[in-house]
């Protein structure tokens, strides 16, 4: 589904009303009785008691519809408006008028102790938080942040209207103060602001309502969120025939002295995602470490530096796997030792087939951006924001505060796939196709997770040739893996090790799906 900006979003609200003819009052009503249908999926409305607390824009108008058909569907509601009704204009205003004719009980608030005296009166089983919307930048003050600070001393289930008041629709971010929702309404498209940090820590369960726009004719373009249908669409298919040629060989180049798991879970993980065969080349001080580790992946002895890293000399023990391979990754645990510098300058120019370059490698470029231009194939980008930063020589803040259009921007400006990691991972190519991964959880901050990472996007992409579906593919079977560990552990204990053993889970939860349809 494409993800929208607050702009896009309002313009798409326009053009259904001047071009396809529906009323805005009409898309009003959608939204707020979508609210309803949600809000019905964690409570049945009979005798529910609900208090909506409105503003004075359309967010507000949304709540004064939702009042009205839970009143329709037999709940007891009370209705705050933050303001007075001579205040409202346009839908909003019509909207308070049918819920005032329909003797409603709306109760004008100016004071902090009224909406108290409503809410302690009332003892709402649920608040519904209609004050602002994806509209707002800014902090909140006065009527409106006492208002959001009482909807977050309660015990009520909270459902905010599109986004928790308070968040920037566009960016996820807040100043200072916002509504903490257990479950939030998106009209339409998602915002960027439902998907991005912090905010979507604080929206709660995310649902799409509907609202009556033909989705055949909006949801077209960038960025997109991942949905299962995406992946299941992108699954390689396992030929009853095929060996392990059909499935693809890789050569993963990692690994330094103390860095061994990374060079292991790499390449583990691009052999539990179906990767035919998978060669790894590394130091020779630690192989018989990886020996004991890996039984099914080729190991290739490299030479090695005094601190046992890769030497420069290492890429003539190399040249005879380059033609035969499908996908080369290079980076993780190799470090940033000189010499392991001038073996990747060389190693890059020598690779025949597409290339994922991670990790320590990255760092490595970052001291030099022109290595990049030593590659000759299609490559991938696999950078943390901490690695990025130091690649375009900015923040890591100002990265993790404009994940979308730093991925874009990258992609373009390293003709490449880049996967900003973190939460939410962002993948873009070179021609502003861009995807949100949905997937994942906290677990996934621990050491190791991005080995695991890079490996499944090698195996899946050592099955088909698509750069951009193999990495959103492996993001987002990543992050499942985590999701469903969490059935059998808790976001503490995750290793990196744990993400490899529920591979096999994360596809059969995939397959499953697929035979369900």
């Amino acid at each position: 589904m494409r993800i929208v900006t607050t702009s896009e979003m309002e313009q798409i609200d326009s053009w259904a009303t001047s071009k396809l003819g529906i009323s805005s009052t009409v898309l009003m009503e959608n939204a707020g009785r979508g609210c309803v249908d949600v809000l019905e999926t964690y409570h049945k409305s009979e005798r529910l008691r609900v208090l909506v607390v409105c503003g004075k824009g359309n967010n507000g108008g949304d709540g004064f519809v939702a009042a009205r058909h839970l009143h329709n569907r037999g709940a007891l509601v009370n209705i705050a408006l933050l303001g007075k009704a001579k205040e409202l204009k346009g839908d909003a205003l019509v909207n308070h008028r049918l819920a005032a004719n329909a003797h409603m009980k709306i109760v004008e608030i100016t004071r902090t102790q009224e909406l108290t005296a409503v809410r302690d009166s009332f003892h709402p089983d649920v608040m519904i938080d209609a004050i602002f919307g994806t509209g707002f930048s800014g902090e909140p003050q006065g009527i409106y942040r006492q208002a959001i600070e009482l909807i977050n001393e309660t015990e009520a289930f909270v459902l905010s209207i599109d986004i928790p008041s308070g968040i920037n629709g566009d960016n996820g971010q807040f100043k200072n103060l916002c509504v903490i929702a257990d479950a939030t309404a998106s009209m339409c498209l998602p915002k960027r602001g439902n998907y991005l940090f912090p905010g979507r820590e604080f929206g709660g369960e995310l649902h799409h309502v509907d609202i009556g726009i033909p989705y055949s004719l909006i949801d077209t373009g960038y960025p997109r969120v991942v949905e299962y249908d995406d992946i299941l669409s992108w699954i390689p298919l396992r030929p009853a025939d095929g060996n392990k040629g059909t499935f693809g060989q890789i050569l993963v180049v990692a690994g330094a002295r103390g860095f061994s798991g990374a060079a292991a879970m790499s390449a583990q993980s691009a052999l539990r995602v179906g990767a035919g065969l998978v060669r790894l080349g590394a130091p020779r001080g630690i192989i018989d470490a990886l020996e004991a580790k890996l039984l099914e992946v080729v190991k290739v002895p490299l030479e090695q530096t005094e601190s046992e890293s890769i030497h420069a000399d290492a890429l003539e023990t190399l040249k005879p796997y380059i033609p035969g391979s499908d996908v080369v990754v290079v980076g993780p645990g190799i470090t940033t030792h000189p010499e392991t510098a001038r073996f990747l300058r060389e190693f890059l120019s020598a690779i025949t087939s597409p290339c994922i370059i991670d990790a320590d490698a990255i760092n490595i470029i970052a001291q030099d951006n022109n290595i990049l231009k030593s590659a000759h194939t299609p490559f991938i980008l696999t950078p943390h924001p901490g690695e990025l930063a130091r690649l375009i020589k900015t923040a890591p803040k100002d990265i993790n505060e404009a994940r979308i259009e730093t991925a874009i921007e990258c992609a373009k400006k390293y003709d490449c796939v880049l996967v900003l990691k973190g939460a939410p991972t962002v993948i873009a190519d070179q021609e502003g196709n861009t995807y949100v991964n949905p997937t994942g959880n906290s677990g996934l901050a621990t050491a190791g997770s991005g080995d695991v990472l890079v490996g499944m996007i090698a195996g899946f992409l050592a099955q088909q040739p698509s750069l951009l579906k193999a990495a959103v593919t492996g993001v987002f079977l990543h992050g499942l893996c985590a999701d469903l560990a969490l059935e059998d552990s808790n976001e503490f204990a995750l290793t990196a090790a744990d993400l490899i053993d529920y591979a096999p889970q994360a596809i059969n939860f995939l397959l499953r799906r697929e035979f369900a349809r």
